[in-house]
């Protein structure tokens, strides 16, 4: 295979960067906000890897690029399957459905269909541009169904999932119309993470009762002898470098200077999301008010503060 593909691919929704307008009227890409830009970032460059992901725009073909020490695959989307694979299937089914909170999940065919159809072009992309044996990382709820399209694409790689959002109990799951061909999907990869270990529960147990497949503890066995495993990895941040720059004394004195504009409160509440209704924010104000009502917090001590970006759909 060529030299130039990646022994170590990530896939997931969106590329990890945004594109924006310079002064001089110039098109450039800047590092995007948000948890698995976070998390991966770090991760990719460290082994020369490729990310495989939509760039942000509709009825538009983008070549491969380079970002920041990033090789960057864009996947081209329609203006017709952002509203029905992302807005619909993904945040209007999947997203309330699998967090069982905010509104009630919605189940149209039509918005199935391209779910299907945008989750086989990401594998395809993916399949292309993994070096032989690399390792595939695909992320999220959004591309539940790419482990087993890469699988059928390319046997020789190995490939795992991670769920950034809980993964539902079979009460919950069993609403979805498409329940078998999802779990069907997970089961491509190799492993399949989660944040919680009762979602790594949910899933094998799913597995068992709606798949039929023979289950031991966290692993399945699949008919064709290959095991698959369910674990949880709670994501994290760089701990050690976020402690240290807090002790440093730059950071100590704006630190202090930030506390005294808020009236030196002893609790300080602090969000930072995208602003979109899966992050819940009305809900977070709501509880923030439930917890000075039933006096669990003063308004004298208490500060609650909530950025919110623009989000990028």
């Amino acid at each position: 295979m060529p030299n130039d593909l990646a022994d170590f691919v990530v896939v997931a929704n969106r590329l990890p960067v945004d594109r924006i307008t310079t002064d001089d009227g110039h098109m450039s890409w800047r590092s995007s906000p948000g948890g698995l830009v976070t998390a991966l970032e770090p991760v990719l460059r460290a082994h020369h890897g490729a990310w495989v992901g939509w760039h942000g725009a509709t009825d538009e073909v983008l070549d491969p690029f380079e970002h920041d020490g990033m090789h960057l695959v864009p996947v081209p989307l329609s203006e017709i399957e952002v509203a029905e694979y992302y807005e619909g299937f993904s945040n209007a089914t999947l997203w309330p459905l699998y967090h069982d909170v905010v509104r009630p999940p919605e189940f149209h065919r039509e918005w199935w269909d391209a779910y299907v159809q945008v989750n086989r072009r990401f594998a395809e992309q993916a399949a292309a541009v993994a070096s032989e044996g690399a390792f595939v990382w695909v992320q999220d709820y959004q591309l539940q169904l790419v482990p087993q399209m890469l699988r059928e694409l390319r046997s020789d790689l190995r490939i795992g999932f991670f769920l950034h959002i809980p993964f539902p109990p079979t009460e919950l799951f069993g609403q979805l119309p498409w329940r078998r061909e999802i779990l069907e999907g997970l089961l491509g990869a190799d492993l399949v993470g989660f944040q919680m270990p009762g979602a790594a529960q949910n899933f094998v147990r799913l597995v068992r009762q709606r798949v039929g497949h023979k289950t031991r503890r966290n692993l399945v066995d699949l008919p064709d002898g290959r095991i698959v495993k369910a674990e949880a990895y709670p994501i994290s941040i760089d701990a050690a470098g976020f402690e240290a720059l807090a002790h440093t004394p730059e950071i100590e004195a704006r630190a202090a200077e930030i506390r005294e504009q808020l009236g030196n409160p002893k609790t300080v509440l602090l969000g930072i999301d995208r602003l979109d209704y899966t992050k819940g924010l009305p809900q977070r104000l709501r509880a923030f008010g439930e917890l000075l009502a039933e006096g669990r917090l003063s308004v004298e001590d208490a500060v609650f503060i909530q950025v919110a970006t623009p989000s990028r759909e």
